[in-house]
């Protein structure tokens, strides 16, 4: 069997890493042959070159809107799926999902898409989903399948467009388990708490609100320190704000990284504080490095964060993180507990043998 993974940006991001990941494991587990399509060469097309996956690359496919590209793109999409001859498109991010399924419509090709977070969610600006809302009522009707990353993206789907309730599943994001994870036997509660974030400097994500909460437990004499890994298109005005509030020594910008799964483990506590959310990866590579996590209370991370267990959920208008740090710090026996909860629970729900079943076993056949 023959699948064509399409996907807009090859850029390293928790879709990417889903890609791949989901590209490996199909190839070795069940002796499917993934194609890569994507707009440009980049992280993904040099992991998949690695392992040998042939890849293709369609210039105009682009991540924004633009009548001109998009036409392009689908063009040479079908042109290229006439060539290749997959017997599936499994389409993922919002632009390669409406090409991509429009694509194998054309050429009478069966196609599967990937929603990895609605653009209509909550949180988003409100033309944009009535935008977005319509236009996946449409593309919806085109493939066969539709997989949601969490349930609150398949319940949301299911009240904003509940024509294709048939078509909708439910697969969590799950990633392979590694060598690397927290030794708690060295924590010490006596030293700083160390923080990190690994997140797109983007306006999905509140980095700004982030340091500003920090500025502020530093205020109150909280012991603490934020390591942020990742960039994107707010980096630099992020970085600059954080030598405005005067927390420069109390905060690490990384950039982009390759090695999170070894980076994470040197770390107390995992943070991510989001506009909105489909269900993150980030928070699942923290689980497994048996870190507890907080994160904002927003799409599927309730469905990975269990409260008071694995880590807190915090409001959207994060009013209850300072006070989650304070216990934190004041409750070091409970904090470990957790941390060792986190992995417990990666192991039993989100080891990457349970997401490739799901998938290959509920879409692809």
């Amino acid at each position: 069997m023959k699948i064509a993974y399409i996907i807009t940006l090859p850029d390293l991001g928790g879709a990417q890493s889903h890609v791949y990941e989901l590209m490996k494991g199909v190839r070795l587990s069940y002796q499917i042959e993934p194609v890569l399509i994507t707009g440009r060469e980049g992280w993904l097309t040099q992991r998949a070159k690695e392992l040998g996956i042939e890849t293709h690359i369609i210039p105009d496919l682009v991540r924004e809107i633009s009548p001109v590209h998009d036409w392009r793109a689908n063009c040479e999409v079908q042109k290229l799926l006439q060539e290749i001859k997959p017997d599936l498109v499994h389409c993922h991010s919002s632009k390669a999902g409406i090409i991509g399924r429009w694509a194998a419509r054309r050429c009478h090709i069966s196609s599967v898409f990937t929603a990895h977070g609605w653009a209509f969610t909550d949180g988003v600006p409100e033309k944009k989903r009535k935008v977005y809302r319509f236009i996946e009522k449409m593309a919806g009707k085109w493939c066969k399948k539709i997989i949601c990353v969490s349930d609150y993206d398949k319940n949301l789907a299911l009240r904003e467009i509940p024509e294709l309730k048939d078509k909708l599943i439910t697969v969590h994001n799950c990633i392979p388990d590694t060598d690397y994870r927290k030794d708690w036997s060295k924590y010490n509660p006596e030293q700083t708490l160390q923080i990190a974030t690994v997140a797109r400097f983007s306006p999905q994500k509140k980095i700004k609100e982030t340091l500003e909460l920090l500025s502020t437990a530093l205020q109150k004499g909280m012991d603490i320190h934020v390591t942020f890994i990742g960039d994107g298109p707010l980096f630099e005005a992020n970085v600059a704000y954080a030598k405005a509030l005067h927390i420069g020594s109390a905060v690490t910008f990384l950039g982009a990284r390759t090695d999170v799964e070894k980076l994470l483990p040197q770390y107390d506590l995992f943070l991510l504080l989001s506009n909105w959310e489909g269900f993150p990866i980030s928070i699942i590579e923290a689980m497994r490095a048996g870190l507890p996590v907080v994160a904002s209370d927003v799409g599927g991370v309730k469905e990975a964060v269990v409260h008071g267990k694995t880590g807190w959920l915090i409001p959207r208008d994060d009013s209850t993180l300072l006070q989650t740090y304070e216990y934190i710090l004041h409750h070091p026996t409970e904090f470990v507990q957790m941390g060792q909860n986190a992995r417990r629970a990666y192991e039993h729900q989100f080891m990457i043998r349970h997401m490739l079943n799901a998938i290959v076993e509920n879409a692809y056949f």
